[in-house]
């Protein structure tokens, strides 16, 4: 019999009068077309490391045997052959309804149309070394109990993926840039056979974290609590404002050794206070974080503030030299205090540039294939469960 599948074997046969079996599998492996729109999402939650979000998802396949068939209300979905597509990551999810369509294109040619819609939370690994200034990649992983041999993923090249941002509730935490993008990949069963391998999509969308709140209520309490330890140094007020460039109030004697020590030491305390703080708020991760960097040197700022004011009165007993070291010690606290924060900047700039530069890229790539769809596909509602696809795609390019 001359079915679809012995015609495909018939042309691998025609390339060069032999069988390759990894042609012979290319042939006889079904193409699903991926679709998948974010309706809402509802929460990204750091430090479990998840996010919930309502999503839309679809995959169209093609169907010879349904070819010419102009209604779907009447068909048992369950004869024909099915992908078995599922979200690998979601840990959680409710009000999962699922249901199937007809698409037929200009040559008559039938595909089914799976569509699901639910509300999930799924596990994302999130990279956290920029944090706060941070950009997330929202995974949303597509797979199938089916092996690489019988079916491969692709991306809708028919209807455009979306997010939707409109009714984002966490606007004032999280910025979502509106692309979806898709990266395949193949998995190995772990509890079968090595040799079992079966095909999967990364789908996401990036969400850049807004740092003002950690900005104002760690970092720049932080940047004061450093400066004010220049305050223990026997300066006048106006040279500890300038010099500092913070709202030191008083300036301790250097005769008073006992407490510019204690006032050094209960700022190091906050300074630990803070930090601790800040755990609670993120994973427990092995790699420091851009916050942690700038707590742990504000730390050893007033460390090393600490130990001149311990050392410096013992270890030198002519006072006229100690008062001049210690306005040099002053100084050069000083300069250190503005190296720092300068670094800190440059750090910051200089390492979330790369994966802004990257994200934007996927951005104006998605504009650019959306805008290819909307110009070269044209679909019809013919019916309640039927869609007419009135143009065939054009070729476009994205990364």
């Amino acid at each position: 019999m001359d079915t679809p599948k012995n015609q495909s074997l018939i042309r691998v046969m025609k390339k060069d009068n032999k069988v390759h079996v990894k042609d012979v599998v290319e042939a006889q492996k079904k193409v699903v077309h991926l679709k998948v729109s974010i309706l809402n999402i509802i929460e990204v939650d750091t430090l479990k490391e998840s996010f919930t979000a309502d999503v839309f998802y679809q995959a169209r396949w093609r169907e010879p045997k349904l070819d010419g068939n102009k209604g779907s209300d009447n068909i048992d979905w369950t004869t024909y052959w099915n992908p078995k597509v599922f979200l690998s990551n979601a840990i959680a999810q409710r009000d999962h309804a699922t249901w199937f369509v007809l698409q037929s294109d200009e040559t008559g040619e039938t595909y089914i149309v799976e569509k699901n819609r639910m509300v999930a939370t799924f596990t994302e690994s999130m990279e956290l070394a920029l944090f706060p200034f941070d950009i997330q990649d929202l995974n949303i992983f597509i797979t199938t109990t089916l092996s690489e041999a019988e079916v491969g993923f692709h991306e809708d090249d028919r209807e455009i993926s979306s997010v939707h941002t409109e009714t984002f509730a966490k606007k004032q935490e999280w910025q979502i840039y509106e692309f979806v993008h898709f990266t395949p990949k193949v998995l190995t069963q772990e509890y079968a056979n090595n040799k079992f391998k079966k095909p999967g999509m990364y789908v996401f969308c990036s969400a850049a974290r807004k740092p003002g709140f950690f900005m104002w209520n760690v970092i720049v309490l932080m940047c004061i609590i450093s400066s004010l330890a220049l305050a223990t140094f026997d300066i006048s007020l106006f040279q500890c404002i300038i010099s500092s460039l913070a709202l030191a109030t008083f300036a301790v004697a250097r005769s008073k050794i006992e407490n510019r020590l204690q006032l050094s030491i209960i700022l190091v305390l906050v300074t630990v206070t803070f930090k601790f703080v800040t755990n609670q708020v993120i994973p427990k991760i092995s790699y420091m974080t851009h916050l942690d960097r700038y707590i742990i040197g504000s730390t050893i700022f007033l460390y090393l503030i600490a130990m001149w004011h311990a050392g410096s009165e013992t270890l030198v007993t002519d006072d006229d030299l100690l008062s001049t070291l210690d306005q040099y010690a002053f100084y050069g606290f000083c300069g250190l205090f503005g190296l720092i924060q300068i670094i800190f900047t440059l750090i910051v700039v200089l390492s979330g540039s790369t994966r802004r530069y990257g994200v934007n890229k996927k951005l104006k790539n998605y504009h650019k294939k959306r805008q290819n769809i909307m110009r070269s596909v044209e679909i019809v509602k013919t019916s309640k469960t039927n869609t007419l696809v009135k143009k065939q795609t054009l070729d476009y390019s994205a990364d």
